[in-house]
């Protein structure tokens, strides 16, 4: 019976690993602690990982990446859309009506807005999250603006 031992880890994966356990904060010893974990006790150090524990891995690191990069958009788009209802030209007279058509009115006005008058002049849901962000900022400025007069 032939047996097939598994290709270990390349050196790219392991510049991937280290950079994305780097990027989420893990010391020596809490990276140590996660590749035991990861690999059921059979190793501590990355470098003893096989490729497709390295792949799964990335994979996992990924996804993670990118669930809380989306989340993070959800949120600055909710405070964008929040913000626009304090604005009294911009979506105030909308906000006690929560139907499907004043909803979409009111992101076709943040859109229109974000066209005409944001640094990134195009809709908000083309930006990526820090053009969002300045369009955040640049809400929060009016609404102070407005709520001092």
């Amino acid at each position: 019976m032939k047996t097939t031992k598994e290709k270990l880890i390349t050196p790219q994966q392991l510049k991937a690993v280290h950079a994305c356990m780097h990027r989420l904060g893990f010391d020596d010893n809490e990276r140590h602690d996660f590749i035991s974990q990861f690999t059921g006790g059979r190793t501590t150090s990355s470098k003893d990982l096989t490729q497709n524990e390295a792949y799964k891995l990335l994979c996992a690191f990924n996804e993670d990446q990118q669930r809380r990069a989306h989340d993070a958009v959800v949120k600055v788009m909710k405070s964008i859309y929040m913000l626009s209802l304090q604005i009294s030209w911009l979506n105030a007279p909308y906000k006690d009506d929560h139907s499907t058509e004043a909803f979409e009115m009111n992101k076709a006005k943040i859109n229109a807005f974000c066209r005409e008058r944001s640094k990134a002049r195009k809709p908000l849901n083309k930006m990526n999250l820090e053009e969002m962000k300045d369009v955040k900022l640049q809400l929060e400025a009016i609404a102070r603006k407005e709520q001092r007069l």
